[in-house]
């Protein structure tokens, strides 16, 4: 319990009463001065009183009870709407100051919450929380200040139940992505399809011939049968294997805009292995630089949710990544030949690291290597230079631009596949490599 805002504001009142009686005892007579001292004696009496009386503990507080709705899982910079109910069942009118005890992974507007709540009646008050850390969160009880009787003091109350939620990379994207068409997944992805009819690796289904059908599709016997001609229909091959070997480094933790590099490699990985999901594929992922996580392939469209829940709350640390104990870890796991996409940020530096780990993963695997770029070196190269600093930076930018594409250059003479873009572009690189792939017949 403690004074409230009106309790305060009286006892000020009552300090400068106090100034005021001590300067008339200066300027008047000695009775007038002792008639005032006595009336403000008394009436801090009775104010003292009022306070004894106003403070008596009321059990009928066990009557306000508060509910929090809100989902179970959250999405990271998604704000939602958290719903509190309140209910007034004490018998009389409560005025209330609420505060609910929200995690740190969340930012929140609308908090504290004040409200004059009737006898009997309940209300619905929201706020909106919205999240910028991934992993699991903790929503606290929540603190419900009562105001007394007479609203002399603040009695607070914990109310309510704890609620832990999850909160996820943002798969909006892929929400967003299930509810269209094909050819408008593509466009707005900006991927880039090879147009190929009915000539894919896995016989699919027999149809009537069309015209520009190759003469090496069309199925003689069923012809002869129909008495028409019947081309054979081919499809992508299924039931691959894609391995995603994400790394959890100190330069994963680079921001150029609100998510990290580790954050925008999370959500475009989940993406690409929603678009491999529905064609039947398999997709697994290992993590590395420090934390070491593995989920084995799994197949199917639920397949993403078993994805989300094993990836949710895996952040980038400080550690510098190994990509060669990485990649001889992933080989102990997984000898079955698969498509291995490691999604790092490459420089000129970890050239016999990375050389020497894609070179083991050869071995057993098809092998891509997704590096992110930063923003910064681009806005460099484009920056006009003006003064003796800005050339330095300008010619440091292209020197490590120039390294860094030998390297790539390297890697592809190695006859892996490559892919260098900015991060928030990463997700169009990898279905566009994963196409490329797919329809060539390399996986």
């Amino acid at each position: 319990m403690r004074p409230s805002r009106i309790l305060l504001a009286i006892l000020g009142l009552f300090a400068a009463a106090a100034l005021l009686v001590l300067v008339v005892r200066l300027w008047t007579s000695l009775d007038d001065a002792r008639a005032l001292g006595q009336l403000w004696w008394s009436a801090g009496a009775m104010l003292i009183g009022a306070m004894l009386v106003d403070a008596v503990p009321r059990k009928h507080l066990v009557g306000l009870t508060v509910d929090r709705s809100m989902p179970g899982s959250l999405s990271i910079g998604v704000r939602i709407a958290v719903v509190l109910r309140i209910t007034n069942l004490t018998g009389r009118k409560v005025h209330i100051e609420l505060v609910d005890l929200y995690p740190a992974q969340v930012q929140v507007r609308g908090l504290p919450i004040m409200l004059t709540l009737d006898a009997g009646c309940h209300a619905d008050t929201t706020y909106h929380v919205t999240p910028v850390a991934r992993g699991d969160a903790q929503f606290g009880r929540a603190q419900v200040r009562v105001a007394s009787p007479w609203r002399l003091w603040e009695r607070c109350v914990m109310r309510g139940q704890p609620r832990k939620v999850k909160i996820y990379p943002n798969f909006a994207s892929i929400k967003h992505f299930q509810d269209l068409r094909h050819d408008q997944q593509t466009a707005q992805m900006g991927v880039h399809l090879q147009q190929r009819r009915g000539e894919g690796m896995d016989f699919h289904q027999l149809r009537e011939y069309r015209q520009g059908d190759a003469l090496r599709q069309v199925d003689w016997k069923a012809s002869s049968r129909h008495r028409r001609l019947i081309s054979r229909e081919y499809q992508d091959e299924r039931d691959q294997e894609i391995i995603f070997l994400l790394d959890c480094g100190r330069r994963m933790r680079a921001k150029d805009d609100d998510l990290s590099h580790f954050d925008h490699a999370l959500n475009a990985l989940l993406l690409m292995a929603y678009v491999a999901l529905r064609q039947g594929d398999g997709v697994g992922v290992m993590t590395f630089a420090p934390q070491q996580r593995w989920l084995a392939p799994v197949k199917g469209q639920a397949g993403i949710k078993l994805l989300l829940n094993g990836l949710y709350d895996i952040h980038s640390s400080t550690d510098t990544s190994d990509l060669k104990e990485a990649a001889q870890q992933l080989i102990s796991r997984r000898r079955k030949r698969a498509l291995v996409i490691l999604i790092s940020n490459i420089r000129a530096d970890d050239r016999d690291d990375l050389l020497e780990a894609t070179q083991l993963l050869c071995r057993h695997h098809l092998v891509m290597v997704a590096s992110l770029r930063e923003n910064i070196l681009d806005h460099n190269l484009d920056t006009p230079v003006t003064n003796f600093d800005a050339a330095l930076t300008y010619s440091g930018t292209v020197q490590f631009m120039e390294e860094r594409r030998h390297l790539l250059e390297s890697l592809r003479l190695r006859d892996l596949h490559v892919t260098d873009t900015l991060p928030q572009h990463l997700h169009i690189g990898l279905v566009n490599k994963y196409w490329e792939l797919k329809r060539s017949g390399r996986i």
